[in-house]
């Protein structure tokens, strides 16, 4: 008994530190994870209804489909993103300094006023000094050097990752009962039964959850674009996509794309006043937030992770802890498989008749 133990822990071990050492390819195989579960309906669908008489799609031209399906999805929302982005850059390029300093002089007065009113001391003269050195090194040579250095090694990243997700997840999508029949296959035949059991309301379980996150990232988007454009904030379907893409971050990912949206809004917005630019942002994110985080999250969470907020809450916490926020964004899917487990293997019952 000993002697399993400790071959048990040793393989615990080495897995640990491969997925460590290899955490790269973990990730990979993840995303490429969550985008099979994603594909799996689209997959179906097509292999139930894309008949022609007696010719029926094959799993490799079924997942094929299914995978194009998805490809034209990102595809169409990427030849929408970019030129956005390639337009706030072209922006951003021709800013004067001298004219970003002027917008910021009166506002920038004012608080240096009330500050010293107020006696606070600080070292610099004041605070239209203070934000001139930092505006003018910020447009430096060297860091535009850097940014876009850093902007090709990421470029390079990109196109790596996207051809081992997109490998990944065709045969994800297309072996999916050969993968997993070789999971199980691994499981001891006692357990067998219960892993089948594991594996089939983990799969249930996170479809439900990605699929909601999708819906809820589209809906955000969708809010701040409306509420925005109302405003009248210049750019407002791209500050929409960024703080929804950001929203699957908990917690922080509003903070995130509330920043995103002040920086776009006050130094594309020039006919408006700073604090104008600012009230609208203001308004329009915490009501869209407070929706998502009152109305559309707890239907997600109910539905599929089916625990306590304060549960979601700690775990949330943990994951941020181990792995930041790639932890954050992966601390519930983790979460509901170890539920599911622990609910298979160790149920009350079992503990119960063992204490007995």
């Amino acid at each position: 008994m000993k002697n399993k133990n400790l071959i048990l822990l040793l393989i615990l071990a080495v897995a640990g530190f491969a997925v460590w050492y290899f955490w790269h390819i973990v990730i990979y195989i993840i995303i490429a994870g969550i985008l099979a579960l994603i594909g799996q309906p689209i997959d179906r669908f097509y292999t139930k209804y894309l008949r022609f008489k007696n010719f029926k799609l094959s799993q490799t031209l079924s997942a094929g489909l299914a995978f194009l399906t998805l490809f034209l999805g990102f595809f169409l929302l990427t030849i929408f993103f970019v030129p956005l982005v390639l337009e706030e850059a072209a922006l951003l390029s021709s800013l004067d300094r001298n004219t970003i300093i002027a917008s910021f002089q009166k506002p920038m007065e004012n608080i240096d006023r009330v500050m010293h009113s107020m006696n606070f001391d600080y070292e610099t003269a004041n605070l239209q000094s203070y934000f001139q050195e930092k505006l003018i090194s910020f447009f430096t040579i060297t860091n535009i050097t850097v940014l876009i250095n850093q902007f090709i090694r990421t470029l390079g990243d990109f196109f790596i990752a996207f051809f081992a997700i997109s490998f990944l997840t065709f045969f994800f999508l297309r072996d999916e009962n050969a993968i997993i029949g070789t999971l199980l296959s691994l499981v001891p035949k006692e357990y067998s039964e219960k892993a089948k059991s594991v594996w089939i309301e983990s799969e249930r379980m996170l479809k439900r959850y990605f699929i909601g996150v999708l819906i809820e990232v589209l809906l955000v988007i969708t809010f701040l674009s409306i509420g925005l454009w109302i405003c009248g904030i210049k750019h407002a379907i791209l500050i929409a996509l960024f703080a929804g893409l950001m929203n699957v971050i908990p917690y922080i990912g509003p903070l995130i794309g509330c920043a995103f949206a002040l920086f776009i809004g006050l130094t594309t917005n020039s006919e408006m006043t700073m604090f104008g630019v600012i009230a609208k942002i203001l308004i329009v994110f915490p009501i869209v937030n407070l929706a998502d985080a009152f109305l559309l999250q707890p239907m997600i969470y109910s539905s599929s992770v089916k625990a306590h907020p304060v549960e979601i809450f700690l775990v949330i916490l943990v994951g941020a802890a181990v792995g930041g926020i790639g932890g954050m964004i992966l601390a519930v899917p983790s979460y509901t498989i170890l539920r599911v487990f622990v609910k298979e293997f160790f149920s009350t019952r079992e503990v119960y008749e063992r204490r007995e």
